[in-house]
C-alpha cells in the first residue's frame, strides 16, 4: 500500500533536516581537525576519514525523493542510489577499523606509530569495499529494468530487488557489527580483570620494593643477590608491569594473587672492593604507570564504543522497516519509514556529537582561540593550535598513544 502525499512530505521533511545536522558534525569533524593538532588522536583520526563518507552520503540523502520524482532511468535517481549504496556502509567499516585498533592495542601491544601505518590500507577498504556492489548495480540491469529505482525515502535499490537490499547491503552491515561487538566484548573483559588486578597490585604494601627495603652495600662484601622468576598460565608479569632498565639488585615486585607460581630463580654475585662505598638507587615502582596505561586502553575502548553505539542507533530502525517489507511486501509502516528517515541520514551528526564529547578541552580551546584571534587578529595570527601563553593540549598524551606506550609490549 502506497504511502499518502502528506506522509511523504513528512518523510522528505525529515531526512533533509537529519542531513543537514550530520552535514553540521562532520564538518566540524574534518573543519577542527585540519586547524587543529589537538585533535590528532589516532580515534579522531578514523573519525575524520569518515566524515567524507558521512558527508558524500548527505549530499545524496538531503535530495530526498528529488532523485524519485525525476524518474527511475534518471542520471539523478541512479547516481543517488550509487552514492547511498555506496557511502552508508563505509561508516560501519570504519567502525570495525577503530574496534581493531582496540584489539592490536590491547592484545598485541601496537604502538601509535603501528597504528598510523594501517590507516591508508583501512581508508581504502572501507571506502573500496562497498564501492564495488555500488559501481556494479549501477552499470548492470534485467527484465525488471536497473536495479536502481524508488526505495520510499530516495532512490536506493528497487522494491523489485528487495532480497538484493538484505543480501547487498543490511546483512553485510549487521556482519560487520557483529565482528565490531564480539571485538568489543573481548577486549573490555581483558581490560577489566587488568584493570581489577592492577588495583590490587597497587594498594598491596609488598607489592614492590622500597628504598628501605634495599640494602647498603658495605665495602669489602661480597653482596648475592637472587631474584625470583614467575611464571603465570593466564597472566605474566609482562603483561602487568611495563619492561624498563632496572638498577642491579632491585626488580618490580610481583604479587602471589596474581602469579603464583615461582618457577626457578636467578642469582647475582657482586664483590666490592674496600675503601668504596655503593648504595644501589632504588627506584620505586608501585604499578601507578600500569594502572595509568590500562586506565587509558579501557578510554581508548570506551570512545570507540560510543561510536559503535550511535552506528547501531543508525542502524536498528531501517534494518527493522527492511525486514518488515521483505515478509510484508504490500504493507507499509509509517514509523518505520519515519525513524529510518531520521536516523539512517544522520550518521555525521552522532559522529560529530561523539568527538566533541570526548575532546572537549581541546574543543574549548578551540573555541576560546577562535573568541582570542576575532579580538586580537594582529597578535594571534595562528589560532588552531599554537599561542604563547595558551594551554598547551599538544603535549598531552592521547589515550591512544598512553595505552600503546604503556602497556606491556
Amino acid at each position: 500500500m502506497p504511502f499518502p502525499q502528506s506522509h511523504l512530505d513528512i518523510f522528505e521533511r525529515t531526512s533533509r533536516i537529519s542531513s543537514a545536522f550530520s552535514l553540521v558534525g562532520a564538518s566540524f569533524i574534518i573543519l577542527t581537525f585540519c586547524t587543529s593538532k589537538n585533535f590528532h588522536r589516532p580515534i579522531n583520526r578514523l573519525a575524520f576519514y569518515a566524515s567524507f563518507g558521512n558527508i558524500l552520503t548527505n549530499a545524496a540523502t538531503i535530495y530526498s525523493r528529488e532523485g524519485i520524482r525525476q524518474g527511475r532511468e534518471s542520471r539523478m535517481c541512479q547516481a543517488q542510489a550509487a552514492i547511498i549504496q555506496w557511502a552508508i556502509p563505509a561508516d560501519a567499516l570504519f567502525c570495525l577499523a577503530m574496534a581493531w585498533n582496540v584489539y592490536l592495542t590491547v592484545f598485541r601491544k601496537k604502538t601509535t606509530k603501528q597504528l598510523r601505518v594501517l590507516e591508508p590500507i583501512y581508508i581504502i577498504l572501507c571506502y573500496g569495499i562497498p564501492l564495488v556492489p555500488s559501481l556494479t548495480f549501477l552499470f548492470i540491469g534485467s527484465k525488471k529494468g536497473p536495479i536502481y529505482g524508488e526505495a520510499t525515502l530516495w532512490c536506493w535499490i528497487d522494491r523489485d530487488w528487495q532480497v538484493l537490499r538484505i543480501a547487498a547491503f543490511y546483512g553485510p552491515v549487521w556482519v560487520v557489527l557483529a565482528a565490531t561487538f564480539i571485538i568489543y566484548v573481548l577486549a573490555g573483559r581483558i581490560i577489566m580483570q587488568l584493570r581489577k588486578n592492577l588495583r590490587r597490585f597497587a594498594k598491596d604494601p609488598h607489592s614492590s620494593l622500597r628504598e628501605s627495603a634495599v640494602p647498603r652495600v658495605t665495602p669489602g662484601r661480597i653482596e648475592v643477590t637472587t631474584v625470583d622468576t614467575v611464571e603465570s598460565a593466564t597472566i605474566r608479569a609482562s603483561d602487568l608491569i611495563p619492561r624498563q632498565n632496572t638498577p642491579p639488585g632491585t626488580f618490580p615486585g610481583l604479587t602471589r594473587d596474581i602469579m603464583p607460581h615461582i618457577t626457578g630463580y636467578t642469582c647475582h654475585i657482586e664483590a666490592i672492593r674496600p675503601g668504596r662505598s655503593c648504595t644501589p638507587t632504588a627506584r620505586p615502582r608501585s604499578g601507578n604507570s600500569a594502572v595509568e596505561a590500562n586506565t587509558a586502553a579501557w578510554a581508548y575502548c570506551r570512545c570507540a564504543m560510543l561510536f559503535f553505539l550511535a552506528l547501531l542507533i543508525t542502524w536498528l530502525p531501517s534494518s527493522i522497516n527492511r525486514l518488515y517489507n521483505l515478509m510484508e511486501p504490500n504493507a507499509s509502516q509509517f514509523g518505520l519509514n519515519f525513524a529510518a528517515a531520521m536516523v539512517l541520514p544522520a550518521q555525521g551528526f552522532w559522529n560529530g556529537l561523539i568527538y566533541v564529547v570526548t575532546t572537549l578541552p581541546a574543543c574549548k580551546k578551540w573555541f576560546a582561540d577562535i573568541g582570542a584571534a576575532i579580538r586580537d587578529p594582529v597578535g594571534c595570527c595562528c589560532w588552531g593550535g599554537g599561542r604563547r601563553g595558551s594551554t598547551d593540549l599538544d603535549g598531552r598524551k592521547s589515550v591512544a598513544s598512553m595505552a600503546s606506550s604503556k602497556l606491556p609490549k
